[in-house]
């Protein structure tokens, strides 16, 4: 009897947290002054009360319709009156149009403050199903594929990014999502959030009261599936918190999902003295005195912050020399299992295709493992000074050589494949035997609502690479990925 085909589909990065697990001053660093007004609570309550979704605006602007087109058929019966309406609103409507276009409203706003106002509208439009809560959103999220379909589910730990308190914190957004997961056992996989503060402040409780052992109880139980880091939120990869949790990690093959893009969900804090230079990598700034850290001058959150999310922080944690002098004991985790989440970002793709200038961006081709690695190859993890690859690199051209240089890296697409310019830059590393077998399929459900909906994304991507390529990156990929010594897939 032949086996008939595993057709699931795995969806590797989707999110069900919703707006009151936001912190309120999500706007902090982003929207100056302005965040303290704009508050997620205030977001909230708008669209609770002031969108088509309530009951109560809805009958208020039917009310107001009708007086307004009672008020159109009184003017009908005296011309004069009726045409002047019509053509003041027609002037007001002319005058707008013009001022806009010289003030150039949008020109006001900065890069962050756009995203912050278009993450604030994914949010709100989620925000009228709160009563409903993750249940809700995941039920929207699985209508939209077919049932053979499971989804890993990433938790966010916002509760250290100093933007104020959210209406619900952590614990309880991972309390709500294990309920969603009893009623959702088939389809949907928990990942719990790894936060080294979180484990640093219960590091001496006893049992499950430290988060470090509950995070270990409940993986080695299957209550969750893995492990979900966002390291913009302030702190490098390689903390000396995470390393007991890395081991246990890599031992049982546990997998984990990293944030590796810039966006909007980073730390709100001052920017410590520490974070001035490198903590790992250094360079020769005269040949003849011994190397120096990497200096990272950036001010502003949103520029320092990418340095935690920078991708050769993974080769810091992944090298056994380099965490081993850092740590300051022998430490080995370059079999650990990680997945260096959205591939870099659509900026750093574009930053690839139109760099010819520089060899760290001219690394990506369908050499064999052998020839690649060989040291006649450049690549970015060989060629050059650290300070030199982590200014001039794109993270693409890093994911790619991390991917080849150790076992247990991979990457997803998420958030990216809205940009379907990319589409032939990924089939092209999708068939590169080198990485093909590390890349996940993943949209990044609910926040990459603001650029395309779910549907789309996932049927424009099934078209384009086909059949083949897209059950390997999610079905195969994927099965490979999650599979831990607890249970295979």
């Amino acid at each position: 009897m032949v086996k008939q085909k595993d057709t699931t589909i795995y969806n590797c990065h989707t999110h069900t947290f919703t707006i009151d697990h936001v912190p309120n001053l999500f706007g902090k660093k982003m929207l100056p002054l302005l965040y303290q007004v704009v508050t997620m609570r205030l977001v909230k309550w708008y669209y609770l009360n002031l969108t088509n979704r309530n009951r109560r605006y809805r009958k208020l602007v039917h009310y107001k319709n009708k007086v307004k087109y009672f008020f159109l058929d009184v003017l009908k019966f005296t011309i004069v009156g009726y045409w002047i309406y019509t053509l003041i609103l027609f002037l007001l409507n002319w005058m707008f149009k013009i001022v806009s276009n010289i003030i150039v409203i949008d020109g006001f706003f900065s890069k962050q403050s756009k995203a912050a106002y278009k993450r604030y509208i994914t949010l709100g439009r989620y925000a009228t199903y709160s009563k409903q809560g993750q249940g809700k959103v995941f039920d929207l999220l699985e209508k939209t594929y077919d049932k053979n379909t499971k989804f890993v589910v990433l938790p966010m730990d916002m509760d250290y990014m100093e933007a104020g308190k959210p209406i619900a914190n952590y614990m309880q957004q991972l309390e709500e999502l294990l309920k969603v997961t009893k009623n959702n056992k088939n389809n949907l996989l928990p990942f719990v959030f790894l936060d080294p503060r979180r484990i640093s402040e219960t590091i001496n409780l006893d049992g499950v009261n430290s988060y470090e052992n509950y995070v270990k109880r409940n993986l080695s139980r299957g209550v969750f599936h893995g492990i979900k880091m966002y390291p913009a939120l302030g702190y490098y990869p390689f903390d000396t918190n995470l390393i007991k949790t890395y081991k246990f990690a890599q031992e049982y093959q546990i997998p984990i999902i990293t944030h590796c893009i810039e966006g909007t969900v980073f730390y709100r804090g001052k920017k410590k003295k520490e974070w001035c230079h490198h903590p790992i990598l250094k360079y020769r700034k005269d040949k003849t005195k011994a190397p120096i850290s990497i200096p990272l001058k950036q001010k502003k959150n949103y520029d320092f912050t990418t340095n935690f999310t920078h991708p050769l922080n993974y080769h810091c944690l992944l090298n056994k020399d380099l965490l081993s002098e850092y740590l300051g004991v022998e430490t080995d985790l370059s079999k650990l299992k990680i997945c260096l989440a959205h591939f870099g970002g659509t900026k750093e793709w574009n930053r690839y295709s139109e760099d010819n200038w520089n060899n760290y961006n001219n690394n990506i081709s369908h050499l064999s493992k052998n020839e690649y690695l060989n040291k006649k190859i450049k690549n970015t993890l060989n060629h050059g000074s650290s300070r030199t690859i982590w200014w001039n690199a794109s993270w693409l051209s890093i994911i790619y050589d991390l991917m080849i240089q150790y076992e247990g890296v991979y990457t997803d697409i998420s958030f990216i494949i809205f940009n379907q310019e990319l589409f032939p830059l990924l089939k092209y590393i999708l068939e590169d035997e080198k990485v093909s077998h590390k890349i996940l399929f993943g949209t990044d459900y609910y926040v990459v609502a603001q650029k395309n909906t779910e549907k789309a994304l996932f049927q424009n991507l099934r078209s384009y690479i086909g059949e083949d390529l897209f059950y390997k990156i999610a079905n195969k990929n994927p099965k490979q990925f999650l599979s831990t010594n607890f249970k295979n897939f």
